[in-house]
């Protein structure tokens, strides 16, 4: 073999691109030495030497003087679109708006998204660890793993962190203080503590939660909820769980299914002495003013009620006043951080926290003097 066969050292960059751009040697990862290289694909060590100039010359790779050769993101020809996986729990009760986000600034960056669910709990988890299916062709990932924010999630999710291509969490903090994973998420905790301000404004000093065990949010929330109150000198009067529904397949049939517990939470807070309560979501607020109205309890007169989410809150016979994510801004946000990452390896990490609105309606009694 002549060492200065273009062929040969041509063919050879190619075939190192392919392993860059198929996970073998992810973006940032060290390839191995000229002479092991020359060895294991029986070449000589200057046609190895060769190809990874031709590498380093087009971005693909980075020659550090007395370290090794590092892998970069294979450089996209002019023009090209990007091709991006996510993949959800479900795509029609939580997240609509969070696609709306992504798909508009898809439209701005000439990227493709494809869209996966997986469901949640224990079938959701099953569904995602056959990820690579979803990933083909794929550059990167937007994920929303199905949950919950329990210990188990921290083995779980190592996975993904085991994946050839970036990824970005959607709506999920990293595992722990060591997990680089970035992310874009709500800040429960520190909508919760809106809430609770806007209450004790109007006066309210005896609170009280109702909050779905188990979930995502579950946590933000109730931290949220136990600092805001001693942060704001409130009295905590009842800390209840509502178990969720999930065999149900519209919102009405839930809230439907909901309806008895409702009664029991309600007249729980009640006899606590709460006169400001803030619940999960919208499918417990509108449980609860359904048992309100049937208990013939005033909403807002002797009870302020306040919804940790915003799609049918405003439509209720008596509109709720929410803690509204800033879904569509979060799933744009979501895609600038995966591509940014794709375009730029080594910048810093995006560990994200979006803080909600509260939107201020008919069930706490008052309008906001300052909306946040």
């Amino acid at each position: 073999m002549a060492t200065g066969d273009p062929i040969k050292y041509l063919q050879f960059a190619a075939e190192l691109r392919r392993g860059i751009r198929g996970g073998t040697w992810p973006p940032g990862s060290k390839l191995p030495t000229e002479v092991q290289l020359a060895a294991t694909h029986g070449l000589s060590v200057n046609t190895v030497r060769r190809a990874l100039e031709v590498l380093a010359a087009e971005g693909s790779v980075e020659r550090r003087q007395g370290v090794g050769t590092f892998a970069r993101p294979v450089p996209r020809p002019p023009g090209a679109r990007r091709r991006i996986a996510v993949v959800l729990p479900e795509r029609d009760w939580y997240f609509p708006p969070v696609i709306a986000g992504i798909e508009a600034a898809a439209a701005r960056s000439r990227t493709t998204i494809d869209v996966h669910t997986t469901g949640y709990a224990d079938r959701g988890w099953n569904r995602l660890a056959r990820l690579a299916d979803y990933l083909a062709e794929a550059e990167g990932l937007l994920i929303t793993h199905p949950g919950p924010a329990d210990a188990a999630v921290a083995a779980r999710t190592r996975l993904l962190r085991e994946l050839p291509l970036p990824y970005v969490l959607l709506e999920r903090a990293p595992s722990g203080i060591g997990d680089p994973s970035e992310h874009v998420s709500t800040d429960h905790a520190g909508g919760v503590y809106l809430a609770l301000a806007h209450l004790a404004a109007l006066g309210h000093r005896d609170v009280a939660l109702a909050c779905r065990p188990n979930s995502a949010p579950s946590r933000g929330i109730s931290t949220g909820f136990t600092e805001g109150a001693a942060a704001l000198g409130l009295r905590v009067t009842a800390q209840l769980d509502w178990p969720p529904v999930t065999d149900c397949d519209s919102f009405e049939e839930v809230l439907a299914a909901q309806l008895p517990l409702a009664d029991v939470v309600l007249g729980s807070v009640l006899g606590s002495g709460a006169t400001g309560l803030i619940c999960f979501g919208d499918m417990e607020g509108s449980a609860l003013l359904a048992a309100a109205r049937r208990a013939a309890v005033r909403i807002p007169g002797d009870l302020a009620l306040v919804s940790c989410e915003d799609r049918h809150a405003a439509t209720e016979q008596v509109p709720l006043t929410s803690v509204a994510p800033e879904k569509f801004r979060l799933g744009s946000l979501g895609l600038e951080t995966l591509l940014r990452r794709l375009d730029e390896p080594d910048a810093e990490l995006r560990q994200v926290w979006l803080r909600p609105r509260l939107t201020v309606r008919e069930s706490c009694g008052a309008q906001a003097a300052n909306p946040s």
